[in-house]
């Protein structure tokens, strides 16, 4: 597999995997970019798009990367069927990183004066956000106390030439450091890696217990260990391969308003008083490439998230209930699961492993082994003709859940919902479903049939 952010994109080029293509025409940072993703999507393509001409601004930009799950899987060497095994054995089996002297991520250093974030371009993606953000960087950070990085995204606002506006979510690990350095009364380092990796993307998003080292989690996918330079101006290590990188402090006590921004759940969130990161280096390749996520409920940022979540999920609810067989995150907030379920009352032991995973899932569904969890027409018709309300369904009122979600009251206080859409008692013993003999299932060729009508015929979507 590619060790970095270029070989992956190269690779990507050669292969092909869910479709590559290079852009001359110039686009501009303000929608359109946005746009032409828009749709495509509708159109049901999610191809690799590389940007060579960006209006104002001398660097081609980068997106869908993480769009096709076939095409991460690709970039990790495995097969999509495979991607979620793999991301479950890296946790088992991380490999610390490497420091290194040199990286290609420091070919040019910019300090004081000549740090100016304009240069970077950034995207306005929807007529609500309030400016350009920074969406595709992997934020890094230490534990002050142990020394343990934290990696994760956060949205980050461009306020001016040094200044970005960032978006820390409650509950989560950055948070907790941030924290920490704020009731000392110190500003907390940390540097930004735009141009990763998919390895790299699947370890900043990883979910697990406060100390796990992310870090190794991206060795472990890697197969070989992350190597990491150190930075100019503060006291952390980055990705030697990264494209760009950003220093600096997140100031204490300091609020600006940050915000609107179109998040993934397909609206746009209010604005609010987030903290602020000063840039004090931008470090880069020569001829560096950037990398966007486009922001709001398109197909790359909700695809790369739910990967190491599904992991996550699959991990912590096996262990709880062993036949759980597959998971698969439907939508924002939303899981689903199946099990080949031995006994009544599992399948809400497997629901209630599923809320201890993760404290913004607001709802989980459990459904038998015989339905792909992936085919929501299917999930939904176990729903329909499985379940009784008064029996099947338990709500867990004003718990914590996503500030994200639009529903939620003040700092995120949600109902969490379960779902068991199992057949009862068993489905063994539950009406017989409909089904054609499989003989002649695989007999009948629609060709010696209708073969005319198939040849004129366009596929229908719905």
């Amino acid at each position: 597999m590619g060790e970095d952010f270029r070989s992956f994109l190269k690779e990507m080029e050669e292969t092909k995997e869910g479709g590559f293509f290079r852009i001359s025409k110039e686009v501009d940072t303000r929608y359109e970019v946005s746009a032409i993703v828009t749709k495509l999507e509708k159109a049901r393509q999610i191809p690799l798009l590389f940007f060579e001409k960006v209006k104002g601004h001398t660097m081609p930009v980068v997106v869908n990367c993480y769009a096709d799950r076939g095409r991460v899987a690709s970039a990790i060497g495995v097969s999509k069927q495979d991607l979620n095994q793999r991301v479950a054995q890296a946790y088992q089996k991380p490999m610390p990183p490497v420091e290194v002297s040199k990286a290609p991520v420091q070919e040019v250093v910019l300090q004081g004066n000549e740090v100016d974030l304009g240069k970077l371009p950034a995207m306005v993606y929807h007529n609500t956000d309030a400016g350009p953000y920074i969406t595709a960087g992997i934020v890094l950070a230490k534990d002050p106390d142990t020394g343990d990085y934290n990696l994760s995204y956060n949205r980050l606002m461009v306020k001016g030439k040094n200044r970005l506006g960032i978006f820390i979510t409650v509950g989560k690990h950055l948070n907790a450091i941030f924290s920490k350095m704020e009731d000392r009364g110190q500003p907390l380092e940390v540097a930004v890696s735009i141009g990763n990796h998919p390895a790299w993307a699947i370890g900043a998003l990883a979910i697990g217990p406060y100390y796990e080292n992310e870090t190794a989690i991206i060795g472990g996918l890697k197969g070989s260990p992350l190597e990491m330079v150190r930075c100019k101006t503060v006291d952390l290590m980055v990705p030697a391969g990264a494209e760009i990188v950003l220093e600096g402090e997140i100031e204490p006590f300091v609020r600006e308003e940050e915000g609107p921004f179109g998040e993934f759940t397909g609206y746009a969130i209010h604005s609010a008083q987030n903290p602020v990161f000063r840039v004090k280096a931008i470090t880069h390749r020569y001829n560096p490439i950037y990398q966007d996520i486009c922001g709001g409920q398109h197909r790359e940022h909700l695809t790369m998230a739910t990967i190491p979540m599904e992991a996550n999920y699959f991990r912590v609810i096996k262990g709880a209930v062993p036949e759980v067989e597959a998971v698969r995150m439907a939508a924002p907030f939303t899981l689903v699961i199946s099990m080949r379920k031995k006994y009544e009352g599992q399948a809400r032991s497997a629901l209630l492993a599923a809320f201890s995973a993760d404290l913004y899932l607001k709802h989980a569904i459990v459904v038998d082994h015989d339905i792909d969890v992936a085919d929501l027409q299917r999930v939904f018709w176990a729903m329909a003709t499985r379940v009784q309300a008064s029996r099947d369904i338990f709500i867990i009122p004003r718990a914590r859940g996503s500030s994200l979600d639009p529903s939620a009251e003040p700092l995120g206080v949600i109902d969490k919902m379960g779902i068991d859409a199992t057949a009862k008692p068993s489905l063994e013993r539950f009406a017989s479903v409909n089904q054609v003999p499989k003989e002649v299932m695989d007999r009948i060729r629609l060709e010696d049939y209708i073969g005319d009508f198939l040849a004129s015929s366009k596929p229908a979507r719905g």
